[in-house]
């Protein structure tokens, strides 16, 4: 109790009352998080993503989005490679979909907020053959490609 009091009047004191007791603390925002990922991750747009789609069939395409999130956004990509393990359930669900650490795998959310740290999460875990697709299914909606309902 006494070094919070004394941090709080240390950070006051110094100028400094912008900074959060999370960032004095070195606590990172999920934006820090994501914004430190995405330049790590393979990223692949939605021309690469079609290419991938349409010739290779050991890919594993994975939306991470919650079923609520898939049908309030009308449905997910249009690809046989699809398949919805919801980003709390990753790590316990993809050895299901991809055995081998060198199995393809392009992740994708709805807007690229998640998946670039579902990517490094699947990196981390030693898929060597993992990408992040950035436009996200809206991207792919917008960009007039197949989508399929839930």
């Amino acid at each position: 109790m006494n070094k919070f009091i004394l941090l709080s009047i240390t950070v006051v004191a110094i100028g400094l009352s912008s900074i959060t007791r999370a960032e004095v603390a070195g606590i990172k925002s999920g934006g820090q998080m994501v914004k430190e990922v995405a330049a790590s991750v393979k990223n692949i747009t939605t021309a690469d993503l079609k290419k991938e789609i349409e010739t290779n069939p050991d890919l594993v395409l994975v939306d991470i989005r919650t079923y609520g999130e898939i049908r309030s956004m009308g449905g997910v990509i249009d690809a046989t490679q699809n398949v919805n393990i919801p980003r709390g359930w990753l790590e316990f669900r993809i050895d299901k979909h991809a055995q081998s650490k060198d199995t393809p795998i392009v992740v994708y959310c709805g807007g690229n907020i998640r998946s670039p740290l579902a990517a490094d999460t699947l990196s981390k875990m030693g898929y060597t053959d993992v990408r992040n697709y950035s436009d996200g299914f809206l991207g792919w909606r917008k960009s007039g490609q197949a989508v399929a309902k839930p």
